[in-house]
């Protein structure tokens, strides 16, 4: 029986090198999309190796399917955002759910596959959400109690969501480099308005 290649999109979570230099470093919004032969959790494993200097989650993954054509699709399609081979810029964070969307559209024979985190995963997985809880705590909730805004901590997204005036979402969550997600949500205000809104 042949062996199924797998398409699978992956995000860097950890480095040693990095959290070396500085304790509260996180990587910027960035994943991977290739191909591996077998089973997601075995490529995995050699991403996490001791010779990778970056830990790699994988987040997504597709078999029965023909993983190298749709690879090649899809790096084609997001050509503006490469980085670097098979790494591309995810600045609003919507990769991920624009490739389950195209696969599913487009590829409905694709099975999306689950994949079991291994120890080592875990660990750098909840090494950087401790870096984000450390700063949204730190940085974002004092500032929201000092200007005496109700808030609620979501901690399933690892967010701060508030309501204020015209505005009745906004979200706030930690994210890579030391930088921050705002999302506006308002029915009244627009884009261009939010921005001079939160300057």
């Amino acid at each position: 029986m042949a062996t199924q290649d797998t398409l699978y999109i992956a995000e860097p979570i950890f480095s040693e090198q990095l959290q070396g230099f500085d304790a509260n470093a996180s990587f910027p919004p960035i994943k991977k999309i290739g191909i591996t032969t077998g089973q997601p959790d075995r490529r995995e494993r050699e991403l996490l190796g001791t010779k990778s200097p970056v830990k790699v989650k994988i987040v997504q993954a597709w078999t029965k399917v023909d993983a190298k054509k749709v690879e090649s699709m899809l790096h084609a399609l997001l050509d503006n955002t490469r980085l670097d081979g098979e790494y591309f810029w995810d600045g609003n964070e919507s990769l991920v759910d624009a490739v389950t969307t195209f696969m599913s559209e487009h590829h409905p024979e694709a099975h999306k596959i689950t994949v079991q985190d291994d120890s080592d995963v875990v660990a750098a997985t909840q090494a950087a959400q401790k870096t984000n809880w450390r700063r949204l705590y730190a940085e974002v909730i004092p500032q929201l109690e000092a200007l005496a805004i109700k808030h609620r901590v979501l901690k399933t997204t690892e967010t701060v969501s508030f309501k204020l005036g015209d505005y009745h979402r906004l979200i706030i969550e930690g994210r890579s480099g030391g930088m921050y997600t705002f999302t506006a949500h308002s029915k009244t205000r627009s884009t261009e308005q939010a921005i001079q809104d939160f300057p």
